[in-house]
């Protein structure tokens, strides 16, 4: 954004169109330090804004000639298509963007990459695949994100990103993008000789809706009865994460035989069936959307009231990224967990590390009702 926190005059009308207000906490304080070339961490909640918060100053920078310019990398596909989107709504005339996934027909994608597009939004593994076929050049890239860098990091993922980060401009810029914060994020810019700037955003900063976290007390063998009777609920409209896949095939076939509207998003699901599912759960066809933590990865859903966490978050990360899935863009939102005793007391200190309260409530005459203040 401008020195004063307005959005510069060339994004204005784009802005409108989108119907967006004030920029974010995230949204201010990016635009400089990018559009200046700073090599840049950026940490913020999930649901600040983050894509738009980079992509304006990125396209700043970027010339309408054929040649690659800025690479994006996004750990799953369904970020990557979300990424895309976000950056075509704001490109200037003459610009273009491509999206690169894995498990797409890879020869068309060869073919469009002749059209030699300014941006390319890619999944790591199929990004690196071509630019070891030199179909994808990096030689003349200036700015390279790491979006979702928490797992792009990962050490199954890290020598595969360090690859192609070594593989462009030594002085080219490097962003790195996530909603929590990473563990050694020194070890990517050790090589570059140049310093790097972090801009931290807490959920305050980024006047995010006033978010509740629930739990209700369960057993693991009466969850599912009790996701049942919360299709109940006014204006139930949840995103439902459980542990994994056959975790899910079980809760789906048991919501089935009960009649509940409600689908699951995995891995292994067609591109047209997990559209037209998307699609059904945020006209309100479906009440619960399950998903798994990899599946829900880039899932962009606005103006979703409840997260409901089936099984529990395995860490803390995992907690925040899926409880912020709501409480978006300064909506309000709900989180409720379904645990038992020894799981109550994981949840207490999940919470209470971000400064938050948890309180316990009952479904009572189809209603949420709170109990005791934890």
């Amino acid at each position: 954004m401008n020195e004063n926190g307005s959005v510069p005059s060339q994004w204005q009308k784009k802005w409108q169109e989108h119907g967006f207000k004030e920029p974010t906490a995230i949204q201010k304080a990016l635009y400089q330090p990018i559009l200046a070339g700073e090599d840049v961490i950026a940490i913020s909640p999930t649901g600040t804004g983050k894509t738009v918060a980079y992509t304006l100053p990125i396209l700043e920078g970027i010339e309408a000639i054929p040649k690659l310019q800025w690479l994006v990398l996004a750990p799953s596909h369904e970020l990557v298509m979300q990424i895309t989107e976000v950056i075509r709504s704001f490109l200037p005339t003459g610009l273009s963007v491509l999206a690169i996934i894995g498990g797409a027909n890879v020869k068309r994608q060869i073919e469009k990459l002749k059209k030699k597009p300014q941006i390319i939004v890619a999944s790591s593994g199929r990004a690196s695949e071509l630019i070891k076929q030199k179909k994808i050049k990096l030689h003349e890239v200036k700015t390279i994100t790491l979006d979702e860098c928490d797992q792009l990091l990962k050490q199954e993922n890290m020598a595969e990103v360090m690859a192609i980060v070594q593989g462009a401009m030594r002085d080219r810029q490097l962003i790195l993008v996530s909603a929590t914060k990473l563990e050694e994020p020194e070890r990517i810019f050790a090589q570059t000789g140049k310093s790097q700037i972090t801009i931290e955003m807490g959920e305050e900063e980024n006047e995010h809706g006033k978010v509740e976290h629930l739990f209700m007390e369960v057993e693991n063998r009466d969850k599912a009865t009790l996701l049942r009777r919360l299709e109940h609920v006014n204006g139930i409209r949840a995103l439902v994460f459980v542990r994994d896949k056959p975790r899910m095939d079980i809760l789906l076939e048991k919501l089935a035989y009960d009649g509940v509207k409600a689908a699951g998003i995995h891995g292994e699901i067609r591109k047209e069936t997990r559209k037209k599912t998307l699609q059904a759960f945020k006209k309100g066809d479906l009440h619960f959307l399950i998903v798994t933590d990899l599946a829900a990865r880039g899932l962009d859903i606005p103006h979703l009231p409840y997260v409901i966490h089936y099984d529990m978050a395995g860490s803390e990360k995992e907690y925040i990224h899926r409880s912020g899935r709501t409480g978006r863009m300064g909506e309000d939102g709900i989180v409720i967990s379904f645990v038992n005793k020894r799981e109550m007391r994981t949840l207490k200190q999940y919470v209470k590390s971000s400064g938050k309260k948890v309180q316990q409530i009952r479904f009572y005459q189809g209603e949420l009702v709170k109990t005791d203040e934890r």
